[in-house]
């Protein structure tokens, strides 16, 4: 909404006199349930600093020292969001219009940056093959149709549905 068709829909919205109208924005907040659930310390240690973790994640999987291209900025964000919601390589390239092998190499560094999060999930999908469902911190259940299918083409696109579920799932 920065761009100016999305300041003319924001006027559109007035508080009546007296009143006000607020908007908040929990930024970015599936990375910060993440950073909880996986304990992972960089990520955690980004949030903890108020660092913009987009950026911290540019520097440390493009290895940039000092000014940060906001280019670089923004995919380390396609990166951060596509590998937490299991984001494969060819996707990922497609995204970033890179070669397959390139966006690889962007997932391996992100999950050797962040190995907690890369146990957490891995973990996860352990735990969904061997009981057929993800749980919520409230112990709400969600049933993963194909998790524990013997079919690797079934069971793959099983373990990216449940990532997409949403992270609050463990």
């Amino acid at each position: 909404f920065r761009t100016p068709q999305g300041r003319a829909i924001r006027r559109a919205f007035v508080a009546p006199p007296g009143r006000l109208l607020m908007a908040a924005d929990y930024s970015q907040i599936e990375l910060r349930i993440m950073a909880h659930l996986s304990g992972d310390p960089a990520l955690t240690e980004a949030f903890q600093a108020g660092e913009d973790v987009h950026a911290n994640t540019a520097r440390r999987i493009f290895d940039v020292q000092g000014e940060l291209d906001p280019a670089l900025r923004a995919r380390a964000k396609i990166v951060n969001f596509g590998v937490m919601y299991g984001m494969s390589a060819f996707r990922l390239a497609n995204e970033l219009r890179i070669p397959c092998g390139q966006a690889a190499g962007f997932i391996n560094a992100y999950f050797e940056t962040y190995a907690g999060v890369s146990r957490f999930i891995a973990e996860t999908k352990e735990r969904a093959a061997e009981l057929g469902y993800v749980e919520t911190l409230m112990g709400r259940r969600r049933y993963i149709r194909g998790i524990q299918s013997s079919n690797k083409l079934e069971r793959s696109g099983a373990e990216r549905n449940f990532q997409r579920i949403g992270q609050e799932f463990q």
